[in-house]
Protein backbone atom coordinates (compact mmCIF):
# COMPACT_ATOMS: atom_id res chain seq x y z
CA UNK A 1 0.00 0.00 0.00
CA UNK A 2 1.48 3.33 -1.12
CA UNK A 3 1.81 6.02 1.70
CA UNK A 4 -0.99 8.22 0.65
CA UNK A 5 -3.47 5.15 0.17
CA UNK A 6 -2.13 4.02 3.75
CA UNK A 7 -2.32 7.44 5.42
CA UNK A 8 -6.46 7.45 4.11
CA UNK A 9 -6.29 4.16 5.37
CA UNK A 10 -4.80 5.13 9.04
CA UNK A 11 -7.25 8.45 9.36
CA UNK A 12 -10.30 6.60 8.52
CA UNK A 13 -9.39 4.28 11.05
CA UNK A 14 -8.61 6.74 13.85
CA UNK A 15 -12.08 9.00 13.20
CA UNK A 16 -14.16 5.30 13.56
CA UNK A 17 -12.07 5.06 16.92
CA UNK A 18 -12.71 8.87 17.85
CA UNK A 19 -16.65 7.85 17.01
CA UNK A 20 -16.82 4.76 19.03
CA UNK A 21 -14.78 6.18 21.97
CA UNK A 22 -17.47 9.47 22.03
CA UNK A 23 -20.56 7.45 21.32
CA UNK A 24 -20.77 3.86 21.72
CA UNK A 25 -20.26 1.26 24.67
CA UNK A 26 -17.65 -0.21 22.89
CA UNK A 27 -16.09 -3.55 24.36
CA UNK A 28 -13.34 -5.59 23.07
CA UNK A 29 -12.50 -9.19 24.37
CA UNK A 30 -9.01 -10.82 22.84
CA UNK A 31 -8.06 -14.61 23.79
CA UNK A 32 -4.47 -14.38 22.80
CA UNK A 33 -1.70 -12.04 21.27
CA UNK A 34 -1.94 -11.94 17.19
CA UNK A 35 0.38 -13.41 15.71
CA UNK A 36 2.78 -11.27 13.45
CA UNK A 37 2.31 -11.00 9.66
CA UNK A 38 -0.51 -11.58 7.10
CA UNK A 39 -3.77 -12.92 8.90
CA UNK A 40 -7.30 -13.71 7.75
CA UNK A 41 -9.96 -12.00 9.58
CA UNK A 42 -13.57 -13.26 9.46
CA UNK A 43 -16.83 -12.48 11.84
CA UNK A 44 -20.21 -13.06 11.70
CA UNK A 45 -22.47 -9.98 10.31
CA UNK A 46 -25.64 -8.79 11.37
CA UNK A 47 -25.31 -4.56 10.28
CA UNK A 48 -23.91 -2.47 7.97
CA UNK A 49 -22.18 -0.80 10.99
CA UNK A 50 -20.04 -3.86 10.87
CA UNK A 51 -17.33 -2.97 7.94
CA UNK A 52 -16.17 0.37 9.79
CA UNK A 53 -16.09 -1.03 13.51
CA UNK A 54 -13.76 -4.18 13.01
CA UNK A 55 -11.19 -1.89 11.25
CA UNK A 56 -10.46 -0.95 14.87
CA UNK A 57 -10.16 -4.49 16.02
CA UNK A 58 -6.02 -4.74 14.94
CA UNK A 59 -3.46 -2.25 13.92
CA UNK A 60 -2.38 -4.49 10.63
CA UNK A 61 -3.35 -3.47 7.35
CA UNK A 62 -6.49 -4.38 6.51
CA UNK A 63 -8.37 -4.92 3.32
CA UNK A 64 -12.31 -5.77 3.88
CA UNK A 65 -13.93 -7.71 1.33
CA UNK A 66 -17.06 -5.53 0.70
CA UNK A 67 -20.36 -5.36 -1.45
CA UNK A 68 -22.87 -3.11 -1.64
CA UNK A 69 -20.68 -0.22 -0.01
CA UNK A 70 -18.92 -0.04 -3.08
CA UNK A 71 -22.54 1.02 -5.04
CA UNK A 72 -22.44 4.19 -2.85
CA UNK A 73 -21.18 7.28 -4.85
CA UNK A 74 -17.96 8.83 -2.89
CA UNK A 75 -18.09 5.84 -0.57
CA UNK A 76 -17.02 3.33 -3.33
CA UNK A 77 -14.23 5.71 -4.49
CA UNK A 78 -13.28 6.19 -0.50
CA UNK A 79 -13.45 2.11 -0.47
CA UNK A 80 -11.39 1.71 -3.88
CA UNK A 81 -8.37 4.38 -2.42
CA UNK A 82 -7.92 2.48 0.63
CA UNK A 83 -7.73 -0.93 -1.20
CA UNK A 84 -11.01 -2.40 0.38
CA UNK A 85 -11.81 -5.41 -2.08
CA UNK A 86 -14.59 -5.13 -4.10
CA UNK A 87 -17.73 -7.70 -3.83
CA UNK A 88 -20.24 -5.88 -5.57
CA UNK A 89 -21.13 -7.79 -8.78
CA UNK A 90 -21.39 -11.18 -10.11
CA UNK A 91 -18.02 -10.50 -11.43
CA UNK A 92 -16.38 -8.90 -8.99
CA UNK A 93 -16.59 -12.03 -6.37
CA UNK A 94 -15.20 -14.02 -8.79
CA UNK A 95 -12.10 -12.22 -8.81
CA UNK A 96 -11.81 -12.05 -4.50
CA UNK A 97 -10.16 -15.14 -3.65
CA UNK A 98 -7.31 -13.67 -6.04
CA UNK A 99 -7.05 -10.46 -4.73
CA UNK A 100 -7.45 -11.37 -0.93
CA UNK A 101 -4.02 -13.72 -1.95
CA UNK A 102 -2.30 -10.99 -3.38
CA UNK A 103 -2.42 -8.91 -0.08
CA UNK A 104 -1.90 -11.72 1.95
CA UNK A 105 1.47 -12.58 -0.14
CA UNK A 106 2.43 -8.91 0.65
CA UNK A 107 2.29 -9.54 4.17
CA UNK A 108 -1.18 -7.71 4.82
CA UNK A 109 -4.21 -8.78 6.23
CA UNK A 110 -7.42 -9.72 4.98
CA UNK A 111 -11.10 -9.41 6.59
CA UNK A 112 -14.18 -11.66 5.45
CA UNK A 113 -17.49 -11.78 7.05
CA UNK A 114 -18.25 -15.41 5.69
CA UNK A 115 -22.05 -14.82 5.74
CA UNK A 116 -21.85 -12.73 2.83
CA UNK A 117 -24.85 -10.99 3.77
CA UNK A 118 -26.55 -9.55 6.95
CA UNK A 119 -27.94 -12.41 9.86
CA UNK A 120 -30.67 -11.66 12.11
CA UNK A 121 -28.56 -12.47 15.25
CA UNK A 122 -30.91 -15.19 15.73
CA UNK A 123 -28.46 -17.74 13.99
CA UNK A 124 -25.80 -17.82 11.66
CA UNK A 125 -26.16 -17.65 8.46
CA UNK A 126 -24.30 -20.65 6.10
CA UNK A 127 -20.51 -19.40 5.89
CA UNK A 128 -19.74 -19.18 1.96
CA UNK A 129 -16.61 -20.91 0.62
CA UNK A 130 -14.62 -18.14 -0.01
CA UNK A 131 -12.55 -17.48 3.09
CA UNK A 132 -11.55 -21.34 2.62
CA UNK A 133 -10.40 -21.01 -0.73
CA UNK A 134 -8.40 -18.43 0.21
CA UNK A 135 -7.07 -20.39 3.22
CA UNK A 136 -5.72 -23.33 0.89
CA UNK A 137 -4.73 -20.88 -1.60
CA UNK A 138 -2.36 -18.90 1.37
CA UNK A 139 -2.25 -20.69 4.44
CA UNK A 140 -2.11 -18.43 7.31
CA UNK A 141 -3.45 -17.38 10.41
CA UNK A 142 -7.21 -17.20 10.29
CA UNK A 143 -8.40 -14.99 13.33
CA UNK A 144 -12.76 -15.55 14.50
CA UNK A 145 -14.44 -12.59 15.60
CA UNK A 146 -17.86 -12.61 17.23
CA UNK A 147 -19.68 -9.49 16.68
CA UNK A 148 -22.59 -8.87 18.81
CA UNK A 149 -24.82 -5.61 20.13
CA UNK A 150 -28.47 -5.81 22.12
CA UNK A 151 -31.41 -5.83 19.10
CA UNK A 152 -32.73 -2.85 20.55
CA UNK A 153 -29.79 -0.68 19.21
CA UNK A 154 -30.05 -2.74 15.60
CA UNK A 155 -32.12 -0.37 13.62
CA UNK A 156 -32.93 -0.15 9.76
CA UNK A 157 -32.21 3.68 8.68
CA UNK A 158 -32.74 5.02 5.07
CA UNK A 159 -29.68 6.51 4.32
CA UNK A 160 -29.86 8.64 0.62
CA UNK A 161 -26.41 8.09 0.28
CA UNK A 162 -27.03 4.89 -0.63
CA UNK A 163 -30.27 5.26 -1.87
CA UNK A 164 -31.49 2.10 0.09
CA UNK A 165 -32.52 1.05 3.88
CA UNK A 166 -29.26 0.21 5.92
CA UNK A 167 -28.64 -1.62 9.15
CA UNK A 168 -27.18 0.29 11.50
CA UNK A 169 -25.89 -0.34 15.18
CA UNK A 170 -26.29 2.81 18.00
CA UNK A 171 -24.70 2.82 21.59
CA UNK A 172 -23.84 -0.90 22.47
CA UNK A 173 -20.97 -3.33 19.97
CA UNK A 174 -19.44 -5.74 21.37
CA UNK A 175 -16.21 -7.94 19.70
CA UNK A 176 -14.78 -11.09 20.91
CA UNK A 177 -11.85 -12.29 19.04
CA UNK A 178 -10.51 -15.99 19.48
CA UNK A 179 -7.25 -18.11 19.23
CA UNK A 180 -5.77 -18.09 15.44
CA UNK A 181 -7.04 -20.71 14.14
CA UNK A 182 -5.50 -23.23 11.20
CA UNK A 183 -6.52 -26.30 9.04
CA UNK A 184 -4.03 -28.35 8.63
CA UNK A 185 -6.01 -31.65 8.07
CA UNK A 186 -8.15 -29.73 5.68
CA UNK A 187 -4.72 -28.67 3.89
CA UNK A 188 -4.68 -32.35 3.57
CA UNK A 189 -8.10 -33.27 2.64
CA UNK A 190 -8.14 -30.67 -0.48
CA UNK A 191 -5.05 -32.59 -2.31
CA UNK A 192 -7.93 -35.29 -2.65
CA UNK A 193 -10.98 -33.65 -2.23
CA UNK A 194 -11.25 -29.84 -2.35
CA UNK A 195 -15.18 -29.45 -1.44
CA UNK A 196 -14.64 -31.52 1.34
CA UNK A 197 -11.23 -29.50 2.65
CA UNK A 198 -13.74 -26.62 2.00
CA UNK A 199 -16.15 -27.73 4.42
CA UNK A 200 -14.54 -28.71 6.80
CA UNK A 201 -13.22 -25.05 7.01
CA UNK A 202 -16.24 -23.56 7.40
CA UNK A 203 -17.66 -25.76 9.69
CA UNK A 204 -14.77 -25.58 12.40
CA UNK A 205 -15.09 -21.45 11.81
CA UNK A 206 -18.98 -21.66 12.44
CA UNK A 207 -18.77 -23.77 15.37
CA UNK A 208 -15.95 -21.04 16.89
CA UNK A 209 -17.45 -17.96 15.82
CA UNK A 210 -20.64 -18.90 17.27
CA UNK A 211 -19.11 -19.95 20.49
CA UNK A 212 -17.66 -16.63 21.11
CA UNK A 213 -20.65 -14.53 20.51
CA UNK A 214 -21.88 -17.34 23.07
CA UNK A 215 -19.11 -16.06 25.02
CA UNK A 216 -20.12 -12.66 25.40
CA UNK A 217 -23.77 -13.28 26.01
CA UNK A 218 -22.74 -15.57 29.37
CA UNK A 219 -19.07 -15.36 30.39
CA UNK A 220 -18.47 -11.72 29.76
CA UNK A 221 -21.33 -9.06 30.60
CA UNK A 222 -24.32 -8.51 28.46
CA UNK A 223 -26.20 -4.79 29.10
Amino acid sequence: MNAFRLFLHRTYRRVVKIILALSYDFQTWQECELPAGPKIFCSNHFSSSDVHFVTTLADDIMHIVIGPGFGIPVVGSFLGWTEQIRALTKEDRKAVVATAVSYLKKGESVYIFPEGALNTQETLMAFKRGIAEIYLAYPCPVIPIGLIAPKRRVRSKVSRAAGRTMTVVSRNYYANMGKPMEFNAALSLAEVDRDKACQVILDELSIRIDALIQEIKTDKFWS
